[in-house]
């Protein structure tokens, strides 16, 4: 299938050059008046989406992500950024209409090792027609998935491709890093239209401290547990309505006491971890 590269459309009553937006499916011709519906079922459009990051704000965009409390300790200093390349990468986009819904489907036009590029976001008024001569070619992805095993893999994932109201091949701005920590080598992309960090690997922080706690946890409430029915056995008077009910006093006690190191210590593992 022929991929458009023009939002020029020729009006079919007078034969006049239109422009029109991305999204739009209705225009008037400019020279005859003429109401027009653009069909583009039957059309791959190709557009971009312009990046709106330098490689500076994108490091601090995945500088901010490592920090995060999903990450291991101070991973944003640590971590050796080791390459960087900015690119243009290609995603197929279908717009689906089903039962007055619409929705958007993206499958990536090349192969990549970063499988949550599927999920970013696109909206319509950032796609802009694609021209070569405005962009460096070396930074211009090809698509090596064919449109039609793009149209497959949307079948498979139960679309019914009838519903398919308008497909395009979209390139869209990546700086794609590479980093080192405790070395292992990792890699995130930076989405250059809105600034979101993508990545299926990174470091983790480790989950033995947070076992132990839990272990620790158990064993401190299992205590004070015994203790607490303990000592009311021996002021109750040894009756068990007396032992029952004093040692859920006392546990209680017990247990607030003993949350207080409890919570110290987790907040002290959380930010050592």
């Amino acid at each position: 299938m022929e991929i458009a590269k023009s939002s020029v459309i020729i009006c079919p009553q007078c034969g006049g050059e239109n422009k029109i937006q991305a999204d739009e499916r209705f225009f008037e011709c400019e020279f005859c008046g003429s109401a027009v519906y653009v069909d583009k079922r039957k059309v791959v459009s190709h557009f971009i989406v312009n990046s709106n990051f330098s490689k500076e704000q994108a490091e601090g965009n995945l500088r901010r992500w490592m920090a995060s409390n999903f990450h291991v300790k101070d991973l944003d200093k640590n971590a050796q950024i080791t390459q960087q390349n900015f690119y243009y990468f290609p995603l197929w986009y279908f717009k689906v209409i089903n039962n007055s819904e619409e929705k958007i489907f993206l499958q990536p036009a090349h192969s990549t090792p970063v499988s949550e590029i599927k999920s970013i976001q696109i909206p319509a008024g950032n796609l802009k027609p694609f021209t070569m001569k405005d962009h460096n070619a070396d930074e211009i992805v090809d698509a090596d998935v064919l449109y039609e095993s793009a149209k497959n893999w949307l079948q498979q994932s139960g679309v019914n491709t009838e519903d398919i109201s308008e497909s395009s091949l979209v390139h869209v701005p990546f700086y794609h890093f590479y980093y080192s920590y405790k070395d292992k080598q990792y890699s995130a992309i930076v989405e250059a239209s809105s600034g979101k960090v993508y990545a299926n690997l990174w470091p983790l922080k480790s989950e033995m401290p947070f076992r132990l706690m839990f272990a620790a946890a158990i064993v401190i409430y299992a205590l004070a547990s015994i203790l607490s029915y303990g000592l009311a056995y021996l002021f109750s008077g040894k009756s068990f309505e007396g032992v029952l009910l004093i040692g859920e006093g006392i546990k209680l006690v017990l247990y607030a006491v003993a949350a207080v190191p409890l919570i110290a210590m987790a907040y002290f593992v959380a930010k050592k971890v």
